[in-house]
């Protein structure tokens, strides 16, 4: 049976039984990794990729920091076919490329990992290299449930990812390709330095947006992405999703991935929980593909992160947006007790300044601001080619993460790896996340009813125009029928 709410635990009424409750499987374990630097970063089109000094491999920044594993959050590869659904031949051909060609950087960047062809070099990514997909790796722009041959694309992103999947073993490995999706979840190192990321399918079950997108469709100079920013922005703008039922019961989720999620941060014994989501949470932007564009959904999905227990900590990794920002749920809600952090790293290859439309990107991003962490003190997007790394400070020789000085640190850096946007000191001991239900419903998201008033204003200057053509149509009439019988009097006169 669909659940019709959403948890919200406080934590003055947390589970006091969440010591007994049953362990959920986990796809992936690394226990023996203990994660002090995490990388990540979405959106490589291949065709992007140019060298040159101007244009450095960005692998070779990630590369430089030497990161225990890497997270892919969305659209590790583009087909050359920018309309209409990619056929799977297509698909094969960019993951092979991705793996096999030297010039792109990936496969030198996987080798790197394991010590290179040189045995003085070290070795990193010992956790491995994991991911979720988003819409181009998927197949479609903006593609989600209706997809065709959507088992054939999960079975060769998942051998994509098995590059580098560590300790898999055949049995979790069977599990991963029998499910609807590629959610799954992975582990590094041992309670209490314990690190869970948490993979979200956000493709394979999404319902279709409230004015279905025209994303996908072969429109003149590849105007379905525009078009499609504009239907999203109209029926956020208008709240459609609030009057329509179909806008207002749209799924991001399945139940079967909602009750896996449930059970994923219940029951989580990690002192750090990572869930990644392909499409941002947190923004006000209207424009584009996000949780805020299913409003009970993302209220959901806020709700189920009161889950993780009050002493741990939660963030959210996303992709897909061409641009990197580090987003605040606590912005604009009164008495927040606590806040989740969201950060975006896109893209890898690419930013959002350079279609024939780029010059708009930054006037967009300013405009929709208010989510943003620290907004108003500093500059808080990034527009150039990115990643995103965490780093994590375990302190304490026993391994406790009590002390004030155990912390996590989340950056996003440009092509060359150089720090551009970053959280700051966020303390794994007090890093609190949790929310009242009157809070997260209060969490600014894009639909905002913003266009409301302008159309109240527009119909109403419209009654009044017709109103007045109206009236001056009937008044000119009788005056000139007035006219007509008083003239047609005069003549009867004579």
């Amino acid at each position: 049976k669909q659940s019709t709410h959403y948890p919200s635990i406080h934590p003055s009424n947390q589970p006091t039984t969440m010591s007994r409750l049953p362990k959920p499987k986990i796809d992936v374990e690394y226990p023996h990794v203990t994660i002090h630097r995490l990388a990540f970063g979405s959106c490589h089109r291949n065709k992007a990729v140019k060298i040159s000094p101007q244009q450095p491999i960005i692998w070779d920044a990630i590369s430089s920091l030497q990161p225990d594993a890497f997270l892919w959050t969305g659209d590790a590869i583009y087909t050359s076919q920018k309309t209409g659904i990619s056929p799977i031949s297509l698909l094969q051909y960019e993951y092979d490329q991705m793996l096999n060609n030297e010039t792109l950087g990936y496969k030198t960047f996987l080798e790197k990992a394991n010590g290179g062809k040189s045995s003085s070099s070290s070795s990193f990514l010992k956790g491995g290299v994991h991911g979720t997909w988003d819409d181009h790796d998927y197949g479609g722009n903006d593609y989600g449930m209706e997809m065709p041959e959507r088992q054939e694309r999960q079975n060769l992103f998942l051998d994509f990812l098995n590059v580098a999947n560590g300790e898999t073993n055949q049995e979790q490995e069977q599990r991963r390709r029998r499910r609807k999706g590629v959610y799954y979840a992975v582990t590094f190192g041992k309670v209490p330095q314990k690190v869970k990321v948490i993979f979200l399918d956000t493709r394979s079950s999404r319902s279709l947006h409230c004015i279905p997108s025209v994303g996908a469709m072969p429109l003149p100079f590849g105007l379905g992405s525009v078009v499609s920013c504009i239907t999203r922005w109209i029926s956020a703008g208008l709240k459609l999703q609030e009057y329509i039922p179909k806008c207002k019961d749209g799924k991001v989720l399945d139940e079967i991935q909602w009750q896996w999620l449930e059970e994923q941060l219940l029951g989580t014994d990690a002192q750090i929980n990572i869930v990644v989501s392909s499409i941002q949470v947190l923004t006000t932007n209207p424009l584009f593909e996000t949780w805020g564009q299913f409003p009970q959904e993302r209220n959901r999905l806020l709700g189920l992160l009161n889950l993780v227990p009050e002493n741990k900590s939660v963030v959210l990794l996303s992709g897909d947006v061409h641009h990197g920002e580090i987003l605040d749920s606590s912005v604009g809600v009164k008495k927040s007790m606590g806040r989740t952090i969201e950060v975006t790293s896109s893209g890898l290859t690419h930013s959002c300044t350079d279609p024939f439309y780029g010059s708009l990107c930054e006037p967009i991003l300013n405009k929709w601001s208010k989510h943003r962490y620290r907004n108003g003190y500093e500059r808080n997007y990034f527009t150039g080619k990115n990643f995103g790394s965490i780093d994590i400070h375990w302190d304490g020789k026993d391994g406790t993460t009590t002390s004030s000085s155990s912390e996590m640190k989340i950056t996003i850096h440009n092509n060359v790896g150089k720090p551009i946007l970053g959280t700051g000191s966020l303390p794994l001991w007090a890093y609190e996340s949790h929310f009242t239900s009157e809070q997260i419903a209060n969490v600014l998201g894009p639909v905002d009813g913003h266009m409301i008033p302008l159309l109240i204003r527009i119909l109403f200057a419209l009654l009044l125009l017709g109103t007045s053509l109206f009236l001056r149509r009937n008044v000119f009439a009788k005056v000139l029928n007035g006219g007509a019988v008083g003239k047609g009097g005069k003549e009867k006169q004579h």
